[in-house]
């Protein structure tokens, strides 16, 4: 249930369910820099948005050079509510890169270093129709 914040525990604030949607987002995001798979970064991000427009750029990119990526995961240190609406929320998250590397088409693999906490304020949006929320905006905090 990508983007979908378990029962209505997130929907009424509940640190925990948000925190497992975003590590949703995160393995939806991971599968499509496997597969690059363009198409799921709609399921994602809002189409359109700054971050969807940053990770289509760059997926783009290593799809021209065959270059995927395999096991990325991000850690979430830490996140708060730091907004919320009955269609958005702003989730103030530290996360950091914990895993992935990167195969090129021949096969060779480069481990990619783990990177540094950084937090951010990452804003999801909902259709109240269909309830799946999807990452719109995302800003340094």
């Amino acid at each position: 249930m990508t983007g979908r914040p378990e029962s209505a525990s997130a929907a009424s604030g509940d640190s925990v369910a948000w925190t497992k949607a975003l590590q949703a987002l995160d393995a939806e995001r991971a599968r499509a820099y496997w597969m690059l798979d363009m198409s799921a970064l709609d399921r994602i991000y809002v189409p359109g948005s700054s971050p969807w427009r940053s990770d289509r750029a760059l997926l783009s990119g290593y799809r021209e050079q065959q270059i995927r990526v395999e096991g990325l995961q991000v850690q979430i240190d830490s996140l708060s509510i730091a907004g919320r609406t009955r269609t958005t929320v702003t989730l103030r998250t530290t996360d950091h890169l914990a895993a992935g590397q990167v195969v090129d088409q021949s096969g060779a693999k480069i481990p990619l270093p783990p990177g540094t906490p950084t937090t951010k304020l990452i804003t999801l949006t909902t259709d109240p129709t269909t309830k799946v929320w999807r990452i719109a905006d995302i800003t340094q905090a």
